[in-house]
């Protein structure tokens, strides 16, 4: 049978080609076409320089791929892949960290602004009963203004910072559960947090012994540091990270401690700031802290 003159020629060696392409695994096919193109007038992506900003659709990209590696199969779920989702939930946690002091930072400046804002409002009504002139008058309410704005764009970024440090928080959530199915983790979580801990906090080197149980994610237990101060710990464990308050014995609810579980093999220890809610003249109104796990895990 003779061959139309418009019909395209179909090389038998092409054929086998095709069917060798489809023939192959998905990875040698994904390789191939990760390839960058010999003659393509498209520009290379490049990643801006800075600080990492996470909003809803990187939280929605990170679950669409690992959805992805949990559809593809076993195969993917290796010792690389692990490493890698290991590795970026360490860098999210410290930039959660970065984050939140940043937002402790924010926050002193709104309080400050918004103590000018009251002195502010007051002269000016004081003033005004004094029967300042138009001028003066003028004058204190353009100051006030400029306090005003500042007021507001403080708040505003505690707003966007707030909101960024929940999408990074469901960001861990979700990297985490991967992990743990990858893994094979599917039982209960490890109770890392209930048994003894050396706290040391930071200005004044103060040291002491803390001991903590975890309940779910609800934290109780008891203190004692030099000095003689005593006193109990309540608080919660959330994702990987710890908000417990202080209530000394004697003067009460004292501080608020933030801090993350940080876990290299047998090395068990918490870590973080803490802030004062009794600001008192001589003492520091903030610090950091650390606790080092006594014991193996059990003990």
């Amino acid at each position: 049978m003779k061959q139309s003159a418009t019909e395209p020629r179909v090389n038998s060696n092409n054929r086998s080609k095709g069917l060798g392409v489809r023939g192959q695994g998905l990875g040698s096919f994904v390789g191939r076409a990760a390839k960058p193109m010999a003659h393509s007038n498209l520009l290379p992506i490049r990643r801006p320089v800075g600080r990492a900003v996470v909003g809803p659709g990187a939280a929605v990209f990170t679950v669409l791929m690992l959805g992805l590696v949990a559809s593809v199969g076993v195969a993917f779920a290796s010792s690389p892949v692990v490493l890698v989702l290991q590795h970026d939930l360490v860098v999210q946690r410290g930039l959660q960290d970065e984050e939140l002091a940043h937002l402790q930072r924010v926050k002193s400046k709104a309080s400050e602004s918004w103590t000018r804002v009251r002195r502010g409002a007051a002269d000016f009504l004081h003033a005004q009963v004094q029967g300042e002139t138009i001028e003066s008058l003028r004058r204190r309410d353009e100051d006030l203004r400029l306090v005003e704005g500042q007021l507001l764009m403080d708040m505003l970024e505690m707003q966007q910072l707030r909101q960024s440090t929940i999408v990074r928080e469901n960001l861990m959530a979700v990297t985490q559960a991967e992990l743990r199915r990858l893994t094979g983790g599917t039982g209960p979580s490890r109770d890392l947090i209930s048994g003894a801990w050396q706290l040391v906090m930071e200005p004044g080197g103060h040291n002491g012994l803390m001991t903590l149980t975890l309940d779910g994610t609800l934290i109780q237990g008891t203190y004692d540091l030099d000095g003689g101060w005593t006193g109990s710990m309540r608080g919660t464990l959330v994702g990987g990270r710890v908000r417990m308050e202080r209530i000394d014995s004697q003067m009460g609810f004292v501080a608020i401690f933030y801090g993350a579980l940080r876990v290299e093999g047998d090395d068990v220890r918490l870590e973080g700031k803490w802030e004062a809610t009794q600001l008192a003249t001589g003492m520091p109104s903030a610090g950091g802290w650390v606790a080092q796990r006594l014991g193996k895990e059990g003990e």
